[in-house]
């Protein structure tokens, strides 16, 4: 079967809203042994629609879609100034209303006030940008607001954070239509690190040190997991008394050395997991060592158990 995926561009949209669940759904076509989606580019009015990045796309009219024929919906998110213009714009807010009979209906970032101010979310939980989620629960106060969720699943609706994000989204639509492997897979045709959980964090400690005060020792501390990371080493490599490192990186990324390096370790673990590399080969490989203080660590990071393809 051929599932119908309607992406509903707009001007200003967000263009790797719309091309990122595109690709994820263009790779699961190419692994599956007959195409297992039919992507549709519309807008409200049809032609050629510019995104936000310059870039035009071809779409066809929304209403000459036939609704019933509809599984999937996608609405994209933009920036300030075309999501402003877009949520005046009446034409569209008729193309979503005809697009919500859908199996199912999904925003990406900024993507889910479109949905609200068309009743979508009404009394849903939702997630969207960590920097708009204020704003959109207080437009919307009956959408139940979860600012740090990568994607939330709420019922035929589904949400998810800033931008790439809708990656990780439409990868699970496609666990959830075929199977975990097949998602895997995907990920691993894109390049992606690692195959992300909904309610993972959106606002990545780890992240937002990368640029602060210890951004060269973070990206050496990544390429090194299998080293000694302990307080001693790292405050040498930075020419700090131990005391002295200790405060500074604590304040810095919000974690102890041991806690942030543990994280480090972890998240290499579940990317090398994901990938389907054997659970002993991700311990030596991710610097915990064995087996058992990776399940340790992953469990209390997580509260669960290790992935399956890599628990052999």
């Amino acid at each position: 079967m051929t599932r119908r995926v309607v992406i509903l561009a707009y001007k200003g949209a967000q263009i790797l809203d719309i091309t990122g669940p595109a690709a994820v759904l263009a790779e699961a076509n190419h692994l599956l042994p007959a195409p297992g989606y039919g992507v549709i580019l519309a807008s409200a009015a049809g032609g050629m629609i510019r995104t936000g990045g310059g870039i035009a796309v071809e779409t066809v009219k929304a209403e000459h879609i036939v609704a019933g024929d509809i599984d999937t919906a996608i609405i994209p998110g933009a920036d300030a100034n075309s999501l402003a213009d877009a949520l005046r714009d009446r034409q569209l807010a008729a193309a979503i209303r005809s697009l919500a009979g859908a199996r199912r209906v999904a925003s990406v970032c900024t993507g889910a006030f479109l949905l609200a101010q068309n009743g979508l979310l009404s009394g849903r939980n939702a997630t969207t940008h960590w920097e708009a989620g204020e704003e959109l629960l207080r437009r919307f106060p009956d959408v139940m607001v979860d600012s740090d969720a990568l994607f939330i699943v709420d019922g035929p609706v589904w949400t998810s954070a800033g931008v790439s994000t809708g990656i990780d989204m439409t990868l699970a639509m496609v666990e959830n239509d075929h199977d975990r492997a097949l998602a895997a897979r995907v990920a691993r045709r894109l390049v992606l690190q690692m195959r992300r959980d909904g309610n993972q964090s959106q606002f990545s400690e780890t992240l937002a040190a990368q640029g602060g005060e210890f951004a060269d020792l973070i990206t050496w501390m990544q390429d090194n997991l299998g080293e000694d990371l302990s307080v001693g080493q790292l405050a040498r490599r930075t020419a700090l008394s131990e005391r002295t490192f200790y405060r500074r990186f604590s304040q810095a990324t919000g974690h102890r050395p041991a806690t942030f390096v543990r994280r480090l370790r972890v998240e290499r673990a579940r990317a090398l997991l994901e990938a389907g590399v054997p659970s002993k080969k991700v311990a030596s490989q991710s610097g915990f060592g064995s087996v058992d203080l990776l399940r340790r660590a992953y469990r209390a990071i997580f509260a669960r158990d290790l992935p399956r393809p890599g628990a052999d």
